[in-house]
């Protein structure tokens, strides 16, 4: 160690800059002399572009120049997220429908949806008046008794929404608006809403339904694109449609992604992957592969230069290695943090190699398309269907030799997680959030851990992490017969000997902590209070990004859900919650009304038991039915109101246009329910 200490600060920032970002805080902490790396300027930035550039701190330091704390946040979050200890537990809101997308939280109550930025803190929510939003984008919605108003996406300060209406005649309507400029930017009438998702940044929006555009009726994914307005030129939407085929899987998230990511060098790009194929292309070997495209968002003719990664390089899984549970999967589109490259994660719960207990695991994938070794195909006529190239390019590839034997699996991106064998496994209905964060090599659940005492429902977090064994682990390792290292290409029981002898797999951790019946702690007491609002029960759904998780519990289809957040985050704090070293209330929180209960100027909500969908019937948790008078307003609140500005004809509110827009006072702080962890330390 001493020499390390001796060595010039040039030569210690080459060294640093080689070794792990997890073992540079460990060598930060073994001598009081090396805790600069940590705090000193240069160091710290050169460590930060190295180890973790496509990062949301990265960003932030390099707007900011504060490269020394944004680094101890990043290690402190991922440390955070391993340790399945968050430094913040709130309720945020009560809702009636809400989304969590890109660390902004839209939710809707009471006629308004409610704006909040979470992984800024943000100390004011801004409320949009849904009856006068679409009056501005639809005046004819305003004859319109009953609707239905659905929450779709969230990004660049971008909401994209469904509106539905059975009168003066059926129709569905895309409405896109800006509601910090109070700007609407688009309201577009569907052919069909079956499945909607919007994607965009803010230039491009992209949205697909699930229609029956395929041969003989098959339904299949149409993508549609709109180039947005940008200042007083108006939004035009492509000329020509993407139908993917019939093939791709069906249920997002599950089967099939679709995300827009920035490329740091082509910039950003429309992408999707799915994990299934025609039953054509596997008949021959049974070898399963993902299906991944890209195209540029750089002008109306994207759809002209799709492009797919290389097949060979998406292998997915042989069906001899057993039987998949396909209810526990989950499919995701990721930037790694430290490479920028992108990236698959699957995980799947299976029976391998005939066992008799089923493991779910954590698959990762590497996507590559650039230099040339992408696949690239356009399409010179605007009106023809581009299905048939990506087609082609999937058909093209499943005979080649090479594909017809199972590649050997990296251990780096292979994670297997809980086994029946070993581990308590909670059961699908009691485990509904699953994730996985590959930059701390962990998977998190929210799970419904009910005692055998009192309570009927107690959510919890529970995750497991694993490490690499440090050198003087492997040394004593490799003294043990069993530990020697076998080859990667033999059976599954050889493959996990080969993990075993990379990493060390942490038990499985769960938090918050047990209750002791007999000794019952108060602090704790009200801890469970904030995860389980006592009039808020069942329900459980939510949403979980890199850094946060929000779910929402309570309430029935149309009734009000508390939205409880947690964040690994240490620099998200919000106002008015109290460190939990402090001496919480053991009362049920405050302002959460039942969820039966109503105001007398909360719209009615029903149940929508059969929501307007393209055909068939979709189940639409977010979708809120509102009955109201035609021309109704909802009742003045607190707030500033902003003035509106006039943006372009046909875009915009105008000068003389009521504000359908305010600030106000977050709900978070009304609730004023919840605890800081982290508070004490030092950021």
């Amino acid at each position: 160690m001493s020499s390390l200490v001796k060595l010039p600060y040039e030569l210690l920032q080459f060294v640093v800059q080689h070794l792990d970002l997890a073992d540079i805080r460990n060598l930060s902490l073994s001598c009081r002399r090396l805790q600069f790396l940590f705090h000193e300027p240069n160091i710290t930035k050169a460590i930060l572009q190295s180890k973790a550039p496509n990062t949301l701190e990265a960003r932030t330091a390099k707007l900011s120049g504060r490269y020394a704390p944004e680094l101890r946040r990043l290690v402190k979050r991922r440390e955070a997220v391993a340790s399945v200890s968050p430094y913040l537990a709130a309720i945020v809101a009560v809702a009636e429908s809400w989304i969590y997308e890109n660390g902004v939280l839209c939710h809707i109550t009471e006629r308004e949806l409610r704006i909040l930025d979470l992984h800024h803190s943000q100390s004011s929510e801004l409320l949009v008046d849904i009856r006068e939003l679409l009056a501005s984008a639809i005046p004819e919605s305003r004859k319109s008794k009953r609707f239905k108003f659905r929450l779709l996406y969230f990004s660049n300060d971008i909401i994209s929404c469904l509106y539905q209406t059975t009168k003066p005649r059926p129709a569905n309507y895309l409405v896109v608006f800006n509601a910090k400029e109070q700007r609407v930017l688009e309201a577009h009438l569907l052919d069909a809403s079956f499945k909607i998702f919007v994607r965009n940044n803010d230039k491009f929006l992209f949205y697909g339904t699930y229609s029956p555009d395929g041969p003989d009726g098959v339904r299949c994914w149409v993508i549609r694109g709109f180039q947005l307005p940008q200042g007083s030129k108006p939004g035009v939407w492509f000329k020509q449609k993407l139908d993917l085929p019939e093939a791709i899987g069906s249920d997002i998230g599950s089967t099939i992604s679709f995300e827009i990511l920035n490329d740091p060098v082509e910039g950003d790009h429309f992408y999707g992957v799915s994990s299934q194929a025609s039953l054509e292309d596997e008949e021959v070997d049974w070898m399963s592969y993902y299906t991944c495209f890209r195209f540029p968002l750089n002008s109306e003719n994207a759809f002209q230069k799709i492009e797919h990664a290389p097949r060979k390089q998406l292998w997915r899984r042989w069906h001899v290695e057993g039987p998949i549970d396909d209810r526990w999967t989950f499919l995701r589109l990721f930037k790694d943090e430290a490479t920028s490259e992108l990236r698959i994660v699957e995980s799947r719960k299976e029976w391998l190699a005939r066992n008799s207990s089923a493991r779910r695991t954590y698959y990762t994938t590497k996507v590559v398309f650039g230099g040339g070794s992408g696949e690239k195909f356009q399409s010179s006529s605007i009106d023809a269907s581009l299905s048939e190239t990506i087609r082609l390019a999937a058909a093209s590839k499943c005979h080649e030799p090479d594909l017809m034997k199972a590649p050997p699996r990296d251990p780096d991106l292979v994670h297997p997680g809980d086994d029946n064998s070993t581990e308590l496994m909670f059961t699908l209905s009691k485990s509904p959030i699953r994730c996985y964060h590959p930059s701390s090599q962990t998977f998190v659940d929210l799970v419904d851990d009910p005692p055998s005492f009192g309570l009927t429902q107690r959510v919890r977090i529970r995750g497991g992490s694993r490490r690499r064994w440090t050198p003087d682990e492997q040394e004593e390792r490799s003294r043990l017969p069993a530990a020697r290292r076998q080859p990667l290409e033999l059976s599954p029981d050889t493959f996990d000997q080969v993990l075993a002898d990379v990493y060390k797999h942490e038990a499985v951790m769960l938090w918050p902590p047990d209750q002791d019946p007999s000794v019952p702690d108060p602090a704790l007491a009200a801890l469970y209070n904030v995860l389980n609002p006592p009039t808020h029960f069942g329900n459980i759904r939510g949403s979980w990004d890199e850094r946060s998780l929000i779910y929402g519990t309570g309430g029935a289809v149309g009734g009000h859900q508390a939205l409880v957040f947690l964040s690994f985050d240490p620099q998200i704090h919000l106002k008015g919650i109290v460190p939990y070293h402090g001496k919480p209330t053991l009362d049920a929180p405050s302002g959460l009304p039942c969820e039966d209960s109503q105001t007398t100027s909360q719209p009615q909500l029903e149940a929508s038991s059969q929501p307007f969908t393209d055909k068939g019937k979709e189940k639409e948790t977010d979708t809120l039915q509102i009955t109201s008078e035609p021309n109704s307003t909802c009742c003045p609140e607190e707030g500033t109101t902003l003035d509106s500005f006039n943006t372009g004809p046909g875009t915009a509110s105008s000068a003389s246009s009521p504000s359908w827009r305010k600030f106000k006072t977050p709900m978070y702080e009304s609730i004023s329910r919840g605890f800081h962890f982290g508070l004490c330390r030092s950021c």
